[in-house]
């Protein structure tokens, strides 16, 4: 089978069984300040076997986490002079971080992973790089505030109130 063609099988196999949301796909969503936030196909491993589409999944989770880690650093820095944030916000990144992965468990529950096949370390990590994508959405919001909007909350609140 030609590498586009297997790709493009290899996508709509993923999209029919629901592990990748058309939304979620690049380009699907608008662009605008926000850095790249949804998953990459264009990892030419999603072309290839079983094996290089495992590795290119990986490689998707990864890029997510480091985006998702540097923006929680880009945060970090620019509140900090707002403590009392900083401290709840770190609190709400450990309980998502047990979400995610109580999420996945709830997802795949068996204990012997080996019964979904093949297919398996790919799609957890491809649903791992979509759980972290919207994270990544989330967090972005205190970047990417509307000056003066009301009902922000932290969002745009460099330094801590009274």
């Amino acid at each position: 089978m030609p590498k586009r063609l297997s790709l493009m099988v290899s996508f709509l196999l993923l999209l029919s069984l629901g592990l990748v949301p058309a939304h979620s796909v690049r380009g699907a969503e608008p662009t605008g300040s926000a850095k790249q936030e949804a998953i990459d196909f264009s990892d030419p491993g999603f072309g290839g076997s079983q094996g290089d589409m495992n590795a290119a999944a990986f490689r998707e989770f990864q890029r997510a986490d480091d985006t998702l880690n540097q923006v929680y650093g880009q945060i970090q820095e620019k509140y900090k002079n707002n403590p009392t944030f900083l401290a709840k916000l770190t609190d709400a990144e450990g309980a998502w971080i047990q979400f995610r992965d109580a999420h996945l468990e709830s997802l795949y529950p068996a204990r012997d992973k080996r019964q979904y096949g093949s297919v398996y370390p790919m799609v957890y990590a491809l649903e791992k790089a979509r759980l972290t994508w919207d994270r990544v959405k989330q967090l972005n919001q205190w970047l990417e505030f509307r000056e003066g909007a009301v009902g922000q909350g932290s969002r745009g609140q460099f330094t801590e109130h009274p």
